[in-house]
């Protein structure tokens, strides 16, 4: 990316502001619960861009033992998780406050990006 375009956070937060701002006051009343559920849909994708998954892929493949690839495998691999922890695995042992931890970052990660106000931020 050129350094003077701005990302698609930037982008979406701009087209939020134009839809609140000036398109939202033109709407008939009928529609305004139409735009504000955009304007918040607009809000949680920029929150998205912004929310790199990064250290949290990395912390479910050193528990699950595996090489991480693309955000496609994230899916994959909490799915395996899942099915481990219903399978008793992380019951007892070293792994089981790594899972923990993990279970804990990757909630709070998803209410940051759908519901800040919920964490105070």
């Amino acid at each position: 990316m050129i350094a003077d375009q701005p990302d698609g956070a930037a982008l979406l937060a701009e087209a939020r502001r134009t839809l609140l701002e000036v398109l939202l006051p033109l709407l008939p009343p009928e529609r305004r619960y139409d735009a504000l559920m955009v304007a918040n849909a607009m809000a949680i994708a920029a929150r998205e861009f912004g929310a790199g998954d990064e250290t949290l892929r990395g912390s479910l493949a050193k528990i699950l033992d595996v090489t991480c690839g693309g955000a496609g495998q994230m899916a994959d691999l909490e799915a395996r998780l899942a099915q481990q922890i219903r399978a008793g695995q992380y019951d007892t042992g070293n792994d089981r406050d790594a899972v923990r931890g993990y279970l804990r970052a990757v909630t709070v990660a998803r209410v940051r990006v759908s519901n800040p106000k919920l964490l105070g931020e």
